[in-house]
């Protein structure tokens, strides 16, 4: 039991030193080159943020922390109350939207559009899905948080992650393909092309590794019977797509604010979708906050509530 809590506690930090470095950036900005209004701003920006321009800026990172969790909490109800299609109909829209904002940020480098997005997602999903608006506590956004992150920890222990892929490269997205036809697994890290080839590998029987500048970012195995029995846990205890009865199960970890599963999404979304739709695979959505805590950790109100998780 304390071997499980210290590997658990591992993977936590590793999940923090991954969004470390978002964060510092994302402080940079702040503290360095924040705009004097938090309105999405024209190219031309005031010289010198004001005292009460930088108090708003807090609350809009604590805002966007908030209706960040909230997009996960929205996704599971849209799930729940309009089916599949919706859901994913929802992941492709909230993505488009945090493209633009991401494409602007990059162009303009004003960090208001890295601060907005997760709040125009959230507004989307509202005004498309308003029996899914969510209102939840400060401390119960902290504990979907915290919860998800210690149960990805287990996923990591359970399925050997920490011993093939560096902690610094676990994140979202992240795949998991299991063919139950001959229990071939993969784990696949990163908004690549690379989770189609595991999944006709995993049909082909084979194993093999992908690597990227001499680091593991996929593995495959044959998953032992306690593997197999937890992966069919996950798979039903995640928001499950398609063809439950189909031989190959994708379970993908994402998280609405993360930036690659955005690229994912546009590059290979449509890929993924078709392949849903032709019942060739069962698609199954877990949650893995990852880039939200680049707004949790720069809140001065979320942060204290997070605890080590910041202070990796």
């Amino acid at each position: 039991m304390s071997s499980n809590k210290n590997t658990n506690r591992v993977l936590l930090i590793a999940v923090v030193v991954l969004a470390v470095a978002l964060v510092g950036v994302l402080v940079y900005f702040l503290v360095l080159k924040s705009p004097s209004t938090l309105t999405v701003p024209s190219s031309n920006n005031n010289q010198g943020a004001t005292q009460s321009s930088q108090s708003t800026q807090a609350s809009m990172i604590t805002l966007a922390f908030e209706r960040g969790v909230e997009n996960w909490l929205g996704l599971e109800c849209i799930y729940n109350k309009y089916g599949g299609n919706a859901t994913l109909n929802a992941i492709n829209d909230t993505y488009k939207i945090a493209y633009n904002y991401l494409y602007e940020y990059e162009y303009t480098n004003n960090i208001t559009y890295y601060i907005v997005y997760p709040i125009a997602q959230y507004q989307y999903l509202v005004s498309n899905y308003a029996n899914c608006a969510v209102s939840e506590s400060d401390q119960s956004l902290v504990s979907t948080v915290t919860s998800a992150l210690s149960n990805f920890g287990t996923v990591a222990m359970e399925l050997n992650m920490e011993s093939n892929i560096p902690s610094n490269y676990i994140g979202t997205p992240l795949f998991i393909v299991f063919n139950r036809a001959n229990n071939i697994t993969y784990v696949i890290v990163g908004a690549s092309p690379s989770v189609f080839y595991a999944i006709n590998y995993s049909k082909a029987g084979n194993i093999t590794t992908f690597t990227y500048q001499g680091h593991e970012l996929g593995y495959g195995f044959k998953a032992n019977s306690t593997q197999v029995a937890f992966i069919n846990e996950l798979s039903s205890s995640g928001l499950g797509i398609g063809n439950s009865n189909a031989n190959v199960t994708v379970i993908e970890y994402l998280d609405p604010e993360c930036p690659a599963c955005t690229i994912f999404q546009l590059e290979y979304g449509g890929y993924l979708d078709h392949l849903i739709g032709s019942g060739s695979i069962y698609y199954v959505i877990q949650y893995f906050p990852t880039h939200v805590l680049d707004y949790g950790c720069s809140s001065p109100t979320i942060e204290p509530m997070l605890g080590t998780i910041c202070q990796g």
